[in-house]
């Protein structure tokens, strides 16, 4: 895998080790999965009321992970321009950065497949932004039996995955900080359109199924 990743870098002329090289396709897989929704309203990027802004939440949050993830690979064609001070980044390709940073991308696969999967079960339903169609329906089959917002919980696996495989700590914690905050903000937008919506079964529902991490969050 490491000599193949390395391969490709060479080939598309990206001055990446396996591991970004690996983290790049991630990142890249993440933005074409951001774009498969099931119709034109799951597609759409006007909000309504009950998005409150949430939308534009968890696009920066991204966008921090993104950025920092390119500023920590220091990509030729933007170092031309832009400088970053060396303590950003950890010194030296040490084992341990390597194998966090390993462990950053298997992260961002283990997101991808988790968030397809909720997509996929939605299908529809799954919108960009905050959005209740007219047939709307609960939904407590597939990854929606272990948590209530599986899509979420894969964008945060893919997000910092993507963040941990640039071996910069402060990047990390960046990533780390602003995921959380905007998705934490998102859940709480996002139970509160359902509540509104489907009542007391939704109520039901939050309290038997975490909103994250089974049994904790």
């Amino acid at each position: 895998m490491s000599e193949f990743l390395q391969r490709l870098a060479d080939t598309l002329g990206l001055a990446l080790p396996p591991y970004g090289m690996g983290a790049a396709l991630v990142l890249l897989l993440y933005a074409i999965q951001s774009e498969i929704r099931f119709g034109a309203k799951a597609r759409t990027m006007l909000g309504g009321r009950t998005d409150r802004g949430s939308t534009l939440a968890v696009s920066l949050s991204s966008a921090v992970v993104m950025v920092g993830f390119v500023a920590a690979m220091h990509p030729p064609m933007l170092t031309q321009f832009v400088r970053f001070p060396a303590w950003i980044f950890w010194p030296g390709a040490t084992p341990g950065m390597i194998a966090a940073a390993w462990t950053g991308v298997w992260l961002g696969v283990l997101g991808l497949l988790l968030r397809l999967w909720a997509v996929l079960t939605l299908r529809k339903r799954y919108t960009r932004t905050l959005l209740i169609h007219d047939d709307h329906s609960m939904e407590r089959c597939g990854p929606y039996r272990l948590v209530r917002h599986p899509g979420y919980l894969g964008s945060l696996l893919s997000l910092n995955g993507i963040a941990l495989a640039s071996c910069s700590v402060p990047i990390f914690l960046s990533s780390i900080s602003a995921t959380l905050a905007a998705y934490a903000y998102r859940i709480r937008v996002e139970d509160a359109m359902l509540v509104a919506t489907f009542g007391e079964p939704y109520e039901e529902y939050r309290r038997e199924v975490a909103a994250l991490v089974p049994l904790v969050w």
